[in-house]
């Protein structure tokens, strides 16, 4: 039987290094391309089709969640592993939405790596043990509501609440938007009103809790 092509991206040298050779060690299984940044792996991917990529949802710039929407777009002929530190339910949401076939906790990489790699070969999906929770709530039709309320707000409110997670004032806002403060602070009632947040800095917590899952959800829509 022919061996499984890999790729695998990752900004952490040593962390990438350490996960070749877990893998190559496996029969049937060669890292055939590697990658330091989303960019590179996005070319590589479109170029050399490795049956499996696996991709670092942290790296800078074109993240690994951002790499697998482009695949999605582009209907490149890859199964798609993510690796995260994150054990949050809206990125893992997202990330199935945009059709990874694994998502496997960093901590856990060692001993899930492998075995993700031959679960998506054979067209299942792999979710790591510890999360398990998250795939069983998705399910079962419960899923983080922090999706559901983004989709809620308008277009104008969606832009404000980018700017908030950025740790922006209001007058800073209304600066950027071509908008009167008054507008900017109508808009902020209006999110909080709709996400469920009461309180003076609720908002602002919640933006800045929350900034990587924002820029995601609203990366992939144009103003």
């Amino acid at each position: 039987m022919s061996e499984i092509k890999i790729l695998i991206a990752d900004d952490h040298p040593i962390f990438l290094l350490g996960l070749v050779s877990i893998i190559e060690s496996s029969d049937g299984m060669r890292v055939d391309y590697v990658a330091s940044n989303g960019e590179q792996a996005l070319e590589m991917i479109t170029i050399n089709k490795p049956q499996v990529s696996i991709l670092d949802i942290a790296m800078p710039g074109l993240d690994g969640i951002k790499v697998t929407r482009k695949i999605k777009e582009l209907k490149l002929d890859t199964k798609v592993i993510v690796l995260t530190m994150y054990k949050n339910e809206a990125i893992f949401n997202l990330a199935l939405d945009y059709g990874v076939s694994g998502y496997v906790l960093k901590d856990n990489a060692s001993t899930d790596i492998v075995n993700s790699i031959k679960a998506v070969i054979r067209g299942e999906l792999f979710v790591s043990p510890h999360i398990m929770g998250f795939y069983n709530n998705r399910k079962d039709g419960l899923r983080s509501n922090i999706i559901k309320y983004i989709n809620l707000l308008t277009d104008s409110e969606k832009k404000v609440l980018r700017y908030i997670s950025e740790n922006m004032s209001t007058n800073e806002i209304a600066e950027k938007l071509f908008l009167s403060g008054k507008t900017v602070q109508n808009h902020r009632f209006s999110i909080c009103r709709k996400m469920d947040l009461e309180g003076v800095n609720s908002l602002l917590s919640f933006s800045l809790q929350n900034k990587y899952i924002i820029d995601l959800i609203l990366a992939q829509e144009s103003y």
